[in-house]
């Protein structure tokens, strides 16, 4: 009877696992990098924001992170050799509320480090920090990864991974340096390779700006990452913007250029030049019957000069 009950406990087990095991959420960490560390007043630093997938393959991220407003001011947020190609939602700072939040997805999916690829292929981003110079001594402030942050497997149906939160704490000292610490400023001085090769695709969909010729476009800079874009139709100004852009040409006769410009100020710039019309067959026509006539022209009057002239 005994042995009886065990392998009933054994089946049931394992129906149990073999059901439902695959339905329970498999995990992944989001962390900061450096995860402590000591400034002074003034000096600005970066904090890498990076996934742990723990094996398992993600494919979209939601990121929301709180930072101590009152002590630090985020400054920027660099895309730079994240493993982010596209943004859903791009990053957005709120400096008054102390937030930094952004959506971003992953083609193909990511599974973490490859043997031979760089080390820690895992970075979603870089947010670029500035000590506010406040007064009353030493501070401690902590960068927090809030509870509606998401991570979802790359599975075809879109599982939510369960998440481990870390944070980081950092040690603000009371004094100013005579040079404050700069490690942005040091990165932004080292790139001086531009941001990738990108095409530009025009399009037209009625569902998108009432069914009006658009373009799109869309490139990544490995080193600070890309700071904006800039449009140019014909002999117009260059003007600020993002994709998809409407085109002010309609008629599409303008050779349009669109300017990437990374953080260090690095600029990539492509065309695209309107297609050119074929030259219409009846004047190509045309003109060879007046080529045709103009040398029949030519040819009697020559004759006819001749034959006075042999008289």
């Amino acid at each position: 009877m005994k042995n009886y009950n065990l392998k009933f406990k054994i089946i049931i087990s394992s129906i149990f696992i073999f059901l439902f095991l695959p339905l329970v959420a498999k995990g992944a960490i989001l962390y900061f990098e450096p995860s402590k560390g000591e400034y002074h007043l003034g000096d600005t630093f970066i904090v890498d924001l990076r996934v742990d997938t723990e094996e398992e393959c993600i494919n979209t991220v939601k990121v929301i992170v709180a930072f101590p407003k009152e002590i630090l001011e985020a400054k920027d947020f660099s895309t730079g050799n994240s493993i982010l190609s596209l943004w859903l939602e791009s990053p957005k700072i709120d400096q008054k509320e102390g937030l930094i939040s952004f959506v971003g997805g992953i083609p193909g999916g990511f599974c973490g480090p490859l043997p031979g690829e760089p080390e820690k292929p895992n970075l979603f981003g870089r947010i670029i920090f500035k000590v506010k110079e406040i007064t009353g001594g030493q501070f401690s402030g902590k960068l927090n990864f809030l509870e509606g942050s998401q991570v979802l497997l790359n599975d075809g149906f879109g599982t939510p991974a369960k998440l481990t939160l870390k944070e980081a704490v950092f040690t603000i000292l009371p004094e100013k340096l005579e040079v404050p610490k700069g490690e942005w400023q040091e990165e932004l001085a080292k790139d001086d390779i531009p941001p990738e090769p990108f095409e530009i695709k025009i399009s037209q969909d009625p569902n998108i700006f009432g069914g009006k010729y658009f373009i799109v476009f869309s490139t990544t800079d490995k080193q600070t990452g890309i700071d904006h874009y800039e449009v140019k139709e014909g002999k117009k100004n260059w003007k600020r913007t993002e994709s998809p852009y409407l085109l002010e040409d309609q008629s599409l006769k303008s050779i349009i250029k669109v300017k990437a410009v990374d953080k260090a100020g690095n600029e990539r710039i492509v065309e695209y030049l309107p297609p050119q019309k074929p030259f219409p067959w009846w004047i190509a026509i045309l003109f060879g019957g007046l080529i045709i006539l103009g040398s029949g022209y030519l040819v009697y009057k020559k004759l006819k000069f001749k034959n006075k002239t042999s008289k």
